[in-house]
């Protein structure tokens, strides 16, 4: 399978449609992400090594920092915050994606 930009879009919204679910069904946010990069950082690091799955965590933390630096260097000029929207996800997408799956025992046979 190719890896596409597409391909990671649909990553993205699957993610996202399992962070919401779990939210919405009750479990508390930091939980939940907190968890999800956990799993996703050891799946890594299973997949590529763990010097790998740490050298990809700095770089985001890199980042992380970048963009911080640029929105205080807004704040300082005095231009406007610009947030992007918390969930990108299309409405008619999501219906495509059961928001119970979470929380169903038939997932896995």
């Amino acid at each position: 399978m190719d890896d596409t930009p597409e391909i990671r879009e649909q990553l993205s919204r699957a993610w996202r449609s399992t962070l919401d679910a779990a939210v919405a069904n009750g479990a508390p946010p930091q939980a939940v992400v907190e968890t999800m990069v956990t799993v996703a950082h050891e799946c890594f690091a299973e997949a590529f090594g763990a010097t790998a799955a740490a050298s990809y965590l700095q770089l985001l933390a890199e980042q992380l920092r970048a963009g911080e630096r640029c929105e205080t260097d807004a704040l300082v000029r005095g231009q406007p915050e610009e947030r992007p929207s918390r969930s990108f996800m299309p409405a008619d997408a999501e219906a495509l994606i059961d928001p119970d799956w979470p929380t169903r025992n038939d997932l896995f046979g």
